[in-house]
């Protein structure tokens, strides 16, 4: 099942499958999932998506991508999700890979990133996945403006920046799951302004389970309104200048 190394807990697939039993039919989404790890690994040459070693690679982003999916599903039943920077495809397309029936819109500024992403979805013929090759602030005042009642981000930028990239494509009562590290408390008093400017609070805070991360946590913000019609602001500003 598993092996240690030096940055912890490295999972072989059939682990994946022992800490996930409440996901139905894993003879389905572990081959896809293992497509798509190929698919990752033929891309490397030509698309940059990830720095960890490939013998952390199932933990650090598949399991912790279920382990979302896990809480995700606590929160709400996922008929649309959005995912902000989406990279490889982490969490967003591995999440479609287990919930066919719903719908997943993939925000993913880099052209290579998002080109690389369709491609996968071709492959995987994944149909429940768009692919948005834009930047999360023009998403924000396109089609998607608080219509989604869930989105996620992961690995993008300090949780202050996320709740403006995030929240304008959130539908007032949706949520936010917003994967951290040990770091999130600091993160949290300083996005204090943003999430109350953003029509948003904290819920609550989601441990991962340890044998996923000892030290990773799911923040979770609920919108409460449409979102004001100042945000987002212009492209960079949310980075250049944090609310």
């Amino acid at each position: 099942m598993s092996v240690r190394s030096d940055d912890g807990l490295a999972l072989d697939w059939d682990g994946l499958r022992v800490l996930f039993p409440e996901f139905e039919d894993p003879g389905r989404w572990l081959v896809l999932l293992r497509r798509h790890a190929a698919l990752l690994e033929q891309a490397a040459p030509r698309v940059r998506v990830t720095s960890v070693p490939p013998e952390l690679a199932i933990r650090r982003h598949y399991a912790e991508s279920l382990e979302l999916l896990r809480i995700l599903l606590q929160e709400t039943t996922a008929a649309s999700v959005g995912d902000v920077g989406s990279g490889g495809g982490f969490p967003g397309l591995v999440m479609a890979c287990l919930l066919p029936g719903a719908a997943f819109h993939l925000v993913e500024p880099h052209k290579k990133r998002a080109h690389l992403l369709q491609e996968m979805c071709d492959a995987l013929e994944l149909t429940n996945v768009t692919v948005f090759p834009v930047r999360a602030e023009e998403a924000g005042r396109g089609p998607l403006r608080d219509s989604l009642p869930l989105v996620t981000a992961r690995a993008v930028a300090a949780t202050r920046v996320l709740v403006e990239y995030t929240a304008p494509l959130v539908a007032a009562g949706g949520m936010i799951l917003l994967p951290k590290g040990s770091g999130f408390q600091d993160e949290l008093i300083a996005a204090g302004g943003a999430i109350s400017a953003l029509n948003c609070r904290l819920e609550r805070v989601v441990e991962l389970r340890p044998e996923i991360s000892p030290h990773a946590v799911v923040v979770v913000l609920q919108k409460l309104n449409e979102t004001p019609l100042r945000y987002p602001r212009r492209p960079g500003m949310a980075e250049k200048r944090p609310i």
